[in-house]
């Protein structure tokens, strides 16, 4: 095995800061820090929070080096590294006075009463014994429980130093204790410049969009910069050549972005055909689903700022080229196009979850947001309502005023309301057109409908079952004439009701009936009417002679029914 091969080191490890001037990204924490080191206003607790990759657990060590140093740890001069016995057992994990804990594999009470007991004895050799404890938020309750008090009062040569990337996960009441430092996502430029001067000590060959693409998919992460470069300088040392954009691409498993705006381009178009062509040539490069989505949501982004604020710092982003495409795009869609994609888009991210094959589901959501681009807008679909509304009142299937429809849909929609929260129906009566009415007195099968009797009595001749059910049980007849009919507004009545009656009077009679409904009580329903007259029978029978003759003879005989004799 090459020497070289075997003492390789890991750029996260090799190049992982010393001091403070080396830690990028965190110059108001490193200032806060460094001062209160210099003045001697030492908290008891330090939280380091942020996501990771952005010095964290390096941070606390630059404390922990910082609190114990023999010299000056905090030199003025840049690059200076303090070679004192502490800072050095620091950086080769040898202090005896620093412990460092992982809470994510010691999690219990036992692991933090440990921690307290051997708190209590003086440090061996350094100003402060200090516990850093990583993942802190992996800690049970009951951990928690045994660090408030130490926490709050510790000995006076204790120090914590707490790391977590889940701060919501602490109680409050530790985080309280503690004197809390938020690290922040490294800026783009920052991690651009870090990993340039990097390259120039590792004699690799990237070029600069090739960089600017692992920045990009380091997302303010310093070690996944450092780890993504090492993965590209293999690719350099391995086949000698300068490693391009186009590489990193594949690596990552992202596509170009010029082809996805190309891909949204064709969506937008409605070419369901050739987006599918160019979706599947990307997933044939290695695209990954889930970053595809985010470029995808990125693009969306970039759109909707060039459409509605024109902000020209996008274009830092982005090439000429690119930038043409989008401001071509963005002047052909709307902007609640856009917002519906972003939605549909983010719901494809969480389908990537559900859905074992993801390419299907990312080639579906292509093929959903094709058609999502037609789709009408709130006020549209309100105007193609009001047009089906009125051409159904030309056709006579319903004739209804404008308050009226807006009743009848609403009584749709809730049919559990109550009857006095119901307003007023009344339909507006047409006019035949001359044609019309002399096509209708040709008919020989005109029928002539007196009373809400004959109504009912058609309906079962013509084998209407549903519509005389209807008739028979759930009208309450207000007022009944020739060609216009009053009904008390009933839920229980079909929602077609009013449409069907008003079409078969208009078969059967050849006049258009105006049918009026209203929330005044009206009349019992015919059914309600026979059994009431039932009943009234059967009590004018059992006041009669004859059942009280019967009930003398047969004392627990009942008259169930009346027959009237025919």
């Amino acid at each position: 095995m090459n020497n070289n091969n075997k003492d390789h080191k890991i750029l996260a490890l090799k190049y992982r800061p010393k001091n403070f001037k080396e830690l990028i990204g965190q110059d108001v924490m490193v200032e806060t820090v460094t001062n209160s080191i210099k003045l001697n206003r030492l908290p008891n607790a330090y939280l380091l929070t942020g996501i990771r990759g952005v010095g964290k657990t390096t941070t606390a060590r630059l404390i922990a080096k910082a609190i114990n140093c023999e010299k000056n740890f905090i030199a003025e001069k840049s690059g200076e590294y303090c070679k004192c016995n502490s800072c050095e057992e620091i950086d080769n994990f040898k202090h005896l006075d620093v412990l460092e804990m992982d809470a994510a594999s010691r999690t219990g009470i036992d692991d933090i009463r440990e921690l307290i007991d051997s708190s209590k004895y003086n440090p061996n050799s350094a100003k402060y014994k200090i516990f850093i404890i990583d993942e802190v938020h992996m800690l049970s309750k009951q951990a928690f429980n045994g660090l408030l008090k130490t926490l709050e009062e510790p000995p006076p040569h204790l120090k914590f130093i707490f790391a977590t990337t889940e701060v919501k996960k602490i109680p409050v009441t530790i985080i309280s204790r503690c004197q809390r430092f938020d690290l922040h996502r490294v800026p783009v430029n920052i991690l651009l410049n870090n990993l340039k001067k990097i390259l120039e000590k590792e004699t690799g060959k990237i070029s600069d969009s090739a960089l600017a693409l692992i920045v990009k998919a380091a997302e303010g992460s310093v070690r996944d910069s450092l780890s993504l470069l090492d993965r590209a300088l293999i690719g350099y040392h391995y086949t000698k050549k300068e490693v391009d954009d186009e590489f990193v691409r594949k690596m990552l498993g992202i596509a170009d972005r010029s082809k996805i705006l190309e891909l949204i381009k064709s969506i937008f178009n409605g070419n369901e055909k050739l987006a599918i062509k160019q979706l599947r040539d990307m997933i044939n490069e290695g695209i990954d689903p889930k970053i595809f989505l985010n470029e995808m949501l990125e693009i969306i982004y970039l759109i909707q700022q060039k459409k509605n604020l024109g902000i020209s710092d996008i274009e830092l982003q982005i090439s000429e080229a690119e930038v043409e495409v989008i401001d071509l795009i963005s002047k052909n869609v709307d902007s609640s196009t856009l917002i519906i994609f972003w939605q549909f888009i983010l719901k494809g991210l969480e389908e990537l979850n559900v859905v074992s094959n993801s390419i299907l589901s990312i080639e579906m959501l292509v093929i959903k947001l094709i058609h999502l681009k037609d789709m009408p807008s709130y006020e549209g679909l309100v105007d193609v309502l009001d047009k089906n509304i009125s051409a159904q009142t030309q056709e006579g299937e319903k004739f209804i005023s404008t308050e009226t429809k807006k009743n009848l849909i609403e009584e749709k929609n809730l049919s559990k309301i109550s009857k006095d929260q119901i307003k007023n129906t009344t339909q507006a009566k047409p006019k035949l057109s001359s044609l019309d009415q002399e096509n209708l007195n040709k008919d020989s099968n005109i029928l002539t409908i007196s009373t809400f009797e004959d109504l009912i009595e058609v309906s079962k001749t013509k084998k209407e079952i549903e519509l005389k059910y209807d008739l028979e049980k759930n009208v309450n007849l207000i007022k009944f004439s020739e060609g216009k009919i009053d009904i008390s507004f009933n839920i229980n009545l079909g929602k077609d009701f009013v449409k069907v009656l008003s079409k078969k009077l208009l078969e059967w009679t050849g006049k258009r009936w105006v049918i009026t409904l209203a929330k005044s009580p009206g009349q019992p329903s015919i059914l309600q009417q026979k059994n009431l007259e039932t009943k009234e029978l059967l009590e004018k029978e059992k006041r009669g002679d004859i059942y009280k003759k019967f009930k003398n003879i047969f004392s627990d005989g009942e008259l169930i029914e009346v027959l009237k004799k025919k």
